[in-house]
């Protein structure tokens, strides 16, 4: 256990992990790190006035603050730093200097700023590598005390799910994870779910469950809210009790019943899926890498992430796998948070950005190939400018890659920004949702071994499909 509650906080200095206010993925590793171990402060950049007004939309500071003190994080460890942008260049140098201050200023000593950033400053990342190494059942557990996850509005859920009409026990349940923050603005696209590949997998493993959830994201526009309503419903007509159900952002609802249990709060989301876990007997959750299914992982349920093959930003998570012992390569015990890798996103967008980086990695490579070459032949040992050269090609394929991986093309952006979005003859080459060879590497995750296929009144397997802009606009023309 690496818990240091009766550490004097004015004697030891504290290692300090600096999150950009706009970063809610990472909070929840974040606090799982700040709630294991006192001696780690945050710094969070902000853009919040004095009346705790925010002046940029991507600034999620607030909502992360008040996340970390009903973690019961104590105060003086929640540290803020004032911006004008939360995602403005420069910032990490900028808050690096600040949390420098912090030590220099709360701590009196005599410390040097190699020494702090060798030793005590950690960036956002911290909390991933911290619950690679350190992560155990005495966590885990630490963890639902924290976040009061002990069964006691149990009663409370069950009268909500009973409105909702959704089973409150049984075998077999399904969680689906619906992810569209990185079209709503935020950073990878190509992680969005898809509302084909979510009809896709609903249709082809609905008989194999009591129930099936989906949770998380809308959608990036309220006009698809009622996508996975459809899918549902398909599904249900077919049963004579509802089997699929959509849930998602219920969060934001209003009713008596949801606050009764804290239903519309950070905490009281996990007291549901806790609710699901101690109900059914096998549950499952999966969707794409998240912070939500971090939390999940961590609190011990069943779950798997989806990600393409080659995922540039994929490493990170890497650290949380099991390597066949119970332990991380890092040795902590891992938590339970293992991928399953795909062929390609499922969304038009997502294929369209993974070739483009793939084409750039290509172009890259073929640049510096020639590079090299030239060198060769020409006979010039210069080894120190050869490396600059390839260093430059290299720096300039990373800043084509980020107008793909960052927020560049979100069709939804929440700040003044026009957004320059993927063009749609760029997406109609690619296929909507999941190919047959990544739904079977999904299926080898979802399919209850003891089930055995039978007929349904539906259509089981849906494949691919593709989507012509100008054929769409023939139609609603014809419409007018």
């Amino acid at each position: 256990m690496n818990n240091q509650n009766n550490t004097n906080s004015e004697e030891v200095i504290p290692f300090i992990i600096v999150q950009p206010g706009y970063a809610t993925g990472d909070m929840f590793a974040i606090a799982a790190t700040l709630i294991n171990n006192q001696q780690y402060h945050v710094l969070i950049s902000t853009t919040m006035d004095e009346h705790e007004n925010v002046r940029d939309p991507y600034d999620n500071s607030k909502s992360i603050r008040e996340f970390y003190r009903s973690s019961g994080i104590e105060e003086y460890r929640i540290h803020t730093h004032n911006v004008n942008e939360v995602r403005a260049p420069g910032l990490a140098s900028q808050l690096k200097m600040e949390a420098f201050n912090i030590i220099r200023e709360q701590y009196k000593n005599d410390l040097s700023k190699r020494a702090f950033e060798n030793k005590y400053y950690k960036p956002v990342g911290e909390g991933t590598q911290y619950i690679a190494k350190n992560f155990s059942e005495e966590m885990r557990n630490q963890l639902k005390v924290a976040w009061e996850i002990n069964g006691s509005q149990n009663d409370a859920i069950k009268i909500w799910l009973e409105e909702q009409g959704i089973p409150t026990s049984g075998n077999n349940l399904l969680i689906l994870w619906s992810r569209f923050s990185g079209k709503g603005g935020d950073i990878h696209i190509e992680h969005d779910t898809s509302y084909w590949g979510i009809k896709q997998i609903v249709h082809r493993v609905a008989d194999m469950y009591d129930a099936v959830i989906i949770t998380g994201d809308k959608g990036y526009v309220k006009e698809r809210a009622k996508k996975y309503d459809e899918t549902a419903n398909e599904i249900n007509v077919h049963y004579q009790s509802k089997k699929v159900f959509n849930i998602t952002e219920f969060w934001k609802g209003n009713s008596p019943a949801l606050k009764a249990w804290g239903g519309n709060t950070r905490m009281g989301q996990f007291k549901l899926y806790e609710y699901f876990d101690t109900h059914f007997k096998n549950v499952k959750h999966l969707g794409f890498r998240s912070g939500n299914l971090e939390v999940m992982a961590m609190l011990g349920y069943k779950v798997r992430y989806m990600e393409e093959k080659g995922s540039e930003s994929g490493g990170r998570m890497t650290t949380w796998f099991e390597t066949g012992s119970g332990e991380t390569a890092l040795g902590g015990r891992a938590t339970g948070y293992e991928r399953l890798i795909l062929a390609e996103p499922p969304t038009r967008s997502g294929k369209f950005i993974q070739y483009k980086i793939q084409e750039i990695n290509r172009e890259t490579q073929d640049s510096i190939k020639r590079l090299k070459e030239s060198y060769e032949s020409s006979g010039n040992l210069d080894v120190k400018k050869l490396e600059k050269e390839i260093k430059a090609i290299e720096d300039e394929g990373e800043a084509r890659k980020k107008i793909f991986a960052g927020p560049e093309m979100a069709p939804s952006r929440k700040d003044q920004i026009y957004p320059t979005p993927i063009p749609r003859k760029g997406k109609e080459s690619f296929s909507e949702g999941f190919s047959e060879r990544d739904m079977d590497t999904i299926l080898s995750y979802l399919q209850p071994s003891d089930w055995v296929e039978r007929e349904t009144g539906y259509q089981r397997i849906i494949g691919q499909r593709n989507k012509s802009y100008e054929r769409l606009l023939e139609s609603s023309e014809k419409i007018i």
